[in-house]
């Protein structure tokens, strides 16, 4: 044992330790940055065909994230985060919305919505697309699918703690990373005159609210034991995870 324990190992032992707060703080920051910072968002921002393309590669992500909130939801037994994602999820199903039709506001119609009227613009039609949408149709759904697979497993392990981390490694990027989709749109000549962006503009907005619920939250249960600290660190690092690979398998298919 004490071959082993050398001075340098009792000196990380003995070191005073990090105030949980910031120990969180700091990575809750890096989950930000590795997806807006991400290679994807060069290769879009000023290539129209490109940004397109991700677009449509993008889209099973948004259509199958209601049903995943769903499961979450299901899956955690702490009354304080199923009281968070439930007002999340109820977003999601566009009953947070005033108009008469809630279907239309659901997430994933808007999405729907938003692709249908970028096919019928020329600027998307010439860079010929639509010629190959078969296959890239396949290949959006084979990414979302590897990305929920993710967080189905994460689920899995039983541990709210855990889940609710990874879920928040969502939630922080949306409006950061939609409100530079528009911007590049805007840049290229769109405008929502001729593209339906209600889906991105209510992300720039709705998103905001929903990652300082789950932030917050996710201090406040710092408290709740020892290892309440690296059971979050452990759902933000695999969430981040996922998210990296959801933005590089799209990176992958725009070559």
């Amino acid at each position: 044992m004490s071959a082993i324990l050398t001075d340098s190992h009792a000196s990380v032992f003995s070191a005073p330790p990090v105030q949980p707060g910031a120990g969180l703080d700091d990575l809750l920051k890096l989950r930000t940055a590795l997806v807006l910072e991400h290679p994807l968002n060069q290769a879009v921002g000023r290539d129209s065909g490109r940004l397109f393309l991700m677009f449509e590669l993008y889209a099973d992500f948004v259509y199958d994230f209601t049903e995943y909130v769903c499961r979450l939801f299901m899956a955690l037994r702490d009354e304080d985060m199923k009281s968070v994602i439930y007002e999340n999820l109820v977003d999601e199903i566009g009953l947070g919305s005033t108009t008469a039709s809630a279907w239309k506001a659901q997430h994933g119609e808007l999405y729907r919505q938003f692709i249908h009227s970028l096919r019928l613009i020329e600027a998307y039609r010439a860079t010929g697309i639509g010629q190959r949408i078969v296959t890239i149709e396949s290949a959006s759904k084979a990414i979302s699918r590897r990305f929920y697979d993710a967080h189905a497993a994460i689920i899995a392990d039983g541990d709210d703690l855990q889940s609710f981390a990874a879920f928040s490694t969502i939630e922080c990027w949306v409006c950061d990373l939609y409100a530079f989709w528009k911007r590049s749109l805007m840049g290229m000549g769109c405008s929502d005159e001729s593209l339906d962006m209600r889906t991105i503009d209510l992300h720039c907005i709705c998103d905001v609210e929903h990652s300082a619920a789950l932030d917050g939250l996710l201090r406040r249960k710092l408290s709740q034991g020892a290892d309440a600290l690296h059971r979050m660190r452990k759902g933000v690092v695999r969430g981040m995870a996922a998210s990296e690979r959801l933005f590089s398998d799209i990176h992958r298919e725009l070559a």
